[in-house]
């Protein structure tokens, strides 16, 4: 049995070797269009009905086939040097490029060098398949062995569901929707399967496949349940002006108090400055000086006590309406069901006067 770096080289020549007779036929068209016309003349019973084009495969260019080739040795050297995940990307390239069936031979050999056991297997079913009776004896069974080690490392798997058009997905990644068919070539493991639809709820399931296994699993979606309109009902706020109508009236009243002590003191100092001019007066000049003097006197003190309790009247005042301006009560709220209602504001103070005494009425 070969080695494994034997297998490779002889893989490289054959596939170079395939590559070769594209390039020689891109480099000479006449000949190729000669070969051509001698093929079409010639009668066969495969050919197409009359009127009917036949089918010509589309022979890559001389750009492709040199690329495919350099990527074809690239993918080599990165797997000669280990590094497998570079290396599948050049092989997987070149095959997109020519898809000649022996690269499938080298994309199997390092999806096995990676642990993608699945992708191995299908690549080399295929290079089996499209090789047919063109692989060597000793290549085919060398790779029987690769495919039987490859069937204890893999298993199938069937998915089923409840509704059709749902979209699976295998560890994350899509694999078609429901119903899917033919069974899923897996690597031997753990794998999450979930299932997706618009108006179902998604669903995932994890089962675990031994290698040779064969599974079946259905999967049950449910609707997804309508969305109920919620509606916010806000509590409606009382709004309680007592507070703002208390600080106005306040503040005017307070205002008001000042001016009348200010107009009062005034007409009382005019009344005391006349009571001096009236005592400095001679008595023989005006027969009724007592008892002017004795109303001034009156006057004089009626208006500086007004002037007095108007001034005391407008401190209290002022000050209330000051705490009402920085402190202003909450408005009230309605009471929700079962909330006990909330205390009742303090009465309002009430100043006044009486008998000569400033009095004051209310609660704090």
């Amino acid at each position: 049995m070969q080695s494994r770096s034997a297998k490779w080289q002889v893989s490289v020549l054959s596939v170079c070797a395939a590559l070769a007779p594209s390039l020689a036929r891109g480099a000479e068209p006449a000949a190729a269009k000669a070969a051509a016309a001698n093929a079409a003349a010639a009668p066969s019973s495969s050919a197409p009905a009359p009127g009917a084009a036949a089918p010509t495969p589309a022979q890559p260019s001389p750009e492709v086939l040199a690329e495919a080739k350099q990527r074809f040795d690239r993918g080599y050297e990165l797997y000669d040097e280990g590094d497998y995940p570079l290396a599948l990307i050049e092989f997987n390239r070149a095959y997109e490029l020519v898809p000649n069936y022996k690269v499938l031979y080298n994309i199997g050999q390092v999806c096995i060098q990676l642990g993608k056991y699945a992708d191995a297997r299908r690549a080399l079913e295929e290079y089996v398949q499209k090789g047919s009776d063109e692989l060597p004896e000793e290549r085919r069974a060398a790779v029987n062995k690769d495919l039987v080690m490859l069937g204890r490392r893999t298993a199938f798997l069937s998915i089923g569901a409840n509704i059709e058009g749902a979209e699976i997905l295998v560890d994350e990644l899509a694999v078609g929707e429901t119903p899917l068919g033919s069974a899923l070539l897996m690597d031997a493991g753990m794998h999450r399967v979930t299932l997706r639809r618009t108006g179902y709820l998604p669903k995932t399931e994890s089962v675990t496949l031994a290698g040779g296994d064969n599974q079946a699993i259905d999967v049950m979606l449910e609707l997804q349940p309508e969305e109920k309109q919620t509606i916010v009902v806000r509590e409606r706020e009382v709004v309680d002006d007592s507070a703002q109508t208390w600080m106005i009236a306040g503040w005017a009243t307070t205002g008001a108090l000042v001016a009348g002590a200010i107009v009062t003191g005034v007409m009382g100092k005019n009344e005391a400055d006349e009571l001096k001019q009236l005592r400095a007066a001679n008595i023989t000049d005006n027969e009724d000086l007592p008892g002017r003097i004795d109303d001034t006197k009156k006057n004089a003190s009626t208006l500086f006590l007004a002037s007095d309790v108007m001034s005391g009247a407008a401190l209290i005042v002022g000050g209330l309406s000051l705490w009402i301006t920085l402190d202003p009560p909450e408005p009230e709220r309605a009471a929700a069901p079962g909330e006990a209602p909330k205390p009742k504001a303090p009465e309002a103070v009430q100043v006044g006067y009486a008998d000569g005494q400033l009095r004051l009425r209310g609660s704090f």
